[in-house]
C-alpha cells in the first residue's frame, strides 16, 4: 500500500478572457491527507490569436501586477502546512504521554 507521494501540481486563476496566472509547487504528502508545499513558481500564460497558448515566467511581484488586484493561486493552507501540524501533535502526544508515564 502506497502511504506517501510527491510530485508537482499547479493551481490557475483566469485573469481575463485570453489569460491565466498560473502557480506550479512540489509538494510531499503521507496518506494523501497530510502534505507540505514549497517551490512556487509563477506563469502568465496567453493564448494567441491563432489558439496558440504561449507561457511566461513572472516573479512575485510581476505576479501580483498580472492579478491586477485579484487573488494569487496558491496552495491552500491544509496544503502547505498539514504535515507539519501533523508532526507536531504527535511531538506533543508523544511528550505528554512521556510526562504523565513519569508521574
Amino acid at each position: 500500500m502506497l502511504i506517501w507521494g510527491w510530485g508537482r501540481k499547479s493551481r490557475s486563476r483566469q485573469v481575463n478572457a485570453a489569460e491565466a496566472l498560473l502557480v506550479n509547487f512540489a509538494y510531499f504528502s503521507l496518506f494523501f491527507v497530510f502534505t507540505v508545499t514549497w517551490g512556487a513558481r509563477y506563469a502568465l500564460a496567453r493564448v494567441q490569436e491563432d489558439g496558440a497558448v504561449s507561457y511566461r515566467d513572472l516573479t512575485p511581484e510581476q505576479a501580483m501586477a498580472a492579478a491586477q488586484g485579484g487573488e494569487l493561486p496558491a496552495p491552500t493552507p491544509w496544503q502547505r502546512f498539514s504535515l507539519l501540524g501533523l508532526l507536531v501533535a504527535v511531538v506533543l502526544a508523544v511528550g505528554i504521554g512521556a510526562a504523565l508515564s513519569t508521574s
